[in-house]
């Protein structure tokens, strides 16, 4: 990105307000939902619940205490380290087995207060942190931020999903992840030449109503605009649960339908590939 924008929001109430609605959801398991599989292979509602545990104590170690226990080791190519940090979450999850569920959830409580208000005090408009899926470049704090929201987000609704409930798509919390995981589609159109001007328009309709996402091309970059300058050379459609599970590997056609598209066959790919999260594409 040639500029970031200005802090969106506030993101240490959002994560409190999504441990809140985890800690309901899983305040209302019985005994055996927690052994139920979920949508990350190999893990159940516990393991699940386990490595959001990981997710905070390592945010904690990481940006309160600059304690680096844990650095990927030099010279990793992409898949390369995709398969070390996957490899380290199973540890972290395998080992965390010891834990009971009501360990677990007396944990995910006070390690909420704990990670806002390491958040509170950070500058969210520090071009300090990585978040690789958006930039190779250091982004604002604020997108870090929200990435730390979407990861949460996505996990209850990957654990809503184990127990045969709806997604929770409140806009109070569905539209801020989106907002998140819109990032990543200029840095990955970044990888196609298109003459300047040259725009895109995604747009999402659910219960936070029609979120609409130009994006326009600058020669090798491409940036979010307020709008397309004419019609755009490619536009997909998707509702609230396409748009969030294709970004984060959880689309299932079958179930979810797939997005309507129409324009530029390369740009759409780029635009269908693109995701989100630390992965390869499924």
């Amino acid at each position: 990105m040639s500029a970031w924008p200005v802090p969106p929001r506030r993101f240490a109430p959002l994560l409190s307000l999504e441990r809140s609605r985890l800690l309901a959801v899983l305040g209302s398991l019985e005994p055996a939902d927690w052994d139920r599989p979920t949508p990350c292979p190999g893990w159940s509602v516990l393991g699940l619940a386990t490595h959001l545990v990981g997710d905070d104590l390592s945010l904690l170690a990481w940006q309160r205490d600059d304690h680096h226990g844990t650095p990927p080791p030099d010279g990793l190519d992409e898949h390369r380290f995709i398969t070390w940090l996957d490899e380290l979450q199973v540890e972290w999850v395998h080992a965390a087995r010891r834990l009971s569920p009501r360990l677990v959830v007396d944990l995910l409580a006070w390690l909420d207060g704990q990670v806002a208000a390491t958040m509170d005090v950070q500058d969210p408009s520090e071009v300090t942190a990585h978040v690789s899926w958006a930039s190779a470049d250091p982004v604002p704090v604020w997108l870090d931020q929200a990435r730390e929201l979407t990861e949460r987000w996505i996990h209850r609704q990957q654990i809503l999903q184990a127990l045969g409930r709806a997604s929770d798509l409140r806009p109070d919390l569905a539209e801020p992840v989106l907002d998140g995981l819109r990032w990543a589609y200029p840095h990955r159109l970044g990888a196609v030449t298109r003459p300047d001007g040259t725009s895109v328009v995604i747009t999402v309709t659910g219960p936070e109503g029609e979120l609409a996402w130009p994006l326009v091309s600058r020669g090798r970059v491409w940036e979010f605009a307020t709008r397309a300058a004419g019609p755009p050379a490619a536009h997909m459609q998707l509702t609230t649960e396409q748009a969030w599970r294709l970004l984060t590997n959880n689309l299932v056609p079958q179930l979810h339908g797939q997005p309507v598209s129409s324009g530029d066959d390369e740009l759409l790919a780029v635009l269908l590939r693109t995701r989100a999260i630390i992965g390869e594409p499924t």
